[in-house]
């Protein structure tokens, strides 16, 4: 990642500060403003910013939440009520009355607002509050995985094409109160503008809400990040990936190659033979690795594991019928890998996914720090 951010607070981000104190506000980075927008490849969706209108104001927004510490969905409405121009949703799920009262403001103030869904959550029936979403007139549309199969699986929000919400969790109850999720803000724009050609390119595949027959893009490649920075022991690694089939798969293990002290994965479901056998050299090598996945799910490489070097956890949710919904890594305590992407087949090769690589130490050494302190109190395979 380009080093047009510089952190000011180093000392409360540290492992020891972490347990227990509030998130890092994101006015804490010093970020630049948007650098003009480069005319896109041939075929390639295009992504236009809004307006700055002076700039859109995330004093006081977190830069992460975890929500075992703090809840997501104050943030998040927050967010959505200070946009002024255009705000830009992919959801898998959304269930907080909140944060559909606060679509509708935004709408209703002259906001463009648009709302991408997953599919099946739209049909036969939706929940009361995506069809509120639809019922307000809100510009919705639905869209599954790659060719109709999988997903639309991304939990993300563009605002003001400034500031980029995403992470492991939905808009919805469940995650803020039953699970162990997180979010991040990112207000780095190389992000923001390629997560923005991403809801482009999902936008012109997906169909308007009550019209699944409607006429939409054909299935095609997601778009890449042309400017490849994020150094990582001397491997060059993308600052996001899309799926499907857009390289994650490839990416996560050339950073596994590259680690050379531990690799932390704290993963919802795990299936993804390519990353596995990565893990596997790493520890192989003398890389410390420790796996914590949710105890709700199959794990095909079980038994390896145990034969192996691999320390494997397992972690029920918050709550009964909650989940260890996470979908990071923290290696060398140095990159975190984050976002939608659970390392599975599904994954790389069926649903539209998001996923972030970053060394930038305000989010790393949090998200080390949550890893550290829920792999405590995991329990391992019996």
């Amino acid at each position: 990642m380009k080093k047009f951010i510089q952190f000011l607070l180093l000392a409360p981000l540290c492992v020891t500060a972490v347990f227990g104190a509030p998130p890092a506000p994101l006015e804490s980075l010093t970020l630049k403003t948007l650098p003009p927008v480069a005319v896109p490849a041939a075929g390639a969706p295009a992504y236009i910013p809004a307006p700055e209108r002076g700039g859109y104001d995330w004093t006081g927004l977190p830069a992460y939440i975890f929500t075992d510490e703090e809840p997501l969905a104050a943030p998040i409405i927050e967010a959505i009520d200070r946009t002024a121009g255009t705000l830009d949703v992919a959801l898998y799920n959304l269930q907080i009355d909140g944060a559909v009262q606060a679509l509708v403001r935004a709408r209703e103030r002259g906001v463009k607002v648009r709302v991408l869904f997953d599919k099946a959550h739209v049909y036969p029936q939706a929940n009361k509050q995506i069809q509120a979403v639809i019922d307000s007139g809100i510009e919705t549309r639905a869209m599954s995985g790659r060719g109709g199969t999988g997903a639309m699986h991304c939990k993300y929000a563009i605002f003001d094409g400034q500031l980029l919400q995403t992470g492991s969790a939905n808009w919805s109850g469940f995650a803020e109160s039953f699970s162990y999720e997180n979010i991040m803000f990112v207000a780095d724009p190389d992000i923001v503008e390629g997560y923005g050609a991403a809801f482009e390119w999902m936008w012109a595949q997906a169909r308007p809400a009550g019209q699944p027959e409607a006429a939409a893009a054909k299935p095609s490649a997601p778009p890449v990040d042309s400017t490849p920075d994020v150094n990582f022991n001397g491997t060059l690694l993308p600052d996001y990936s899309f799926s499907p089939r857009g390289g994650t798969e490839a990416a996560i293990v050339r950073a596994i190659d590259a680690a050379r002290l531990e690799a932390a994965v704290a993963m919802f479901t795990f299936t993804s033979r390519p990353v596995m056998d990565a893990l596997e050299r790493a520890a192989a090598r003398g890389v410390r690795v420790k796996m914590m996945l949710f105890s709700g799910q199959k794990f095909p490489f079980l038994q390896e594991t145990k034969a192996g070097a691999i320390d494997l956890r397992f972690k029920d949710g918050r709550k009964e019928k909650g989940q260890m919904h996470n979908k990071f890594a923290v290696l060398d305590g140095r990159l975190l890998i984050n976002g939608s992407y659970n390392w599975t087949a599904t994954a790389e090769t069926s649903n539209t996914e998001n996923t972030i690589f970053t060394t930038e130490p305000a989010y790393v050494a949090p998200y080390k720090a949550e890893f550290d302190k829920l792999f405590l109190n995991a329990a391992a395979p019996y």
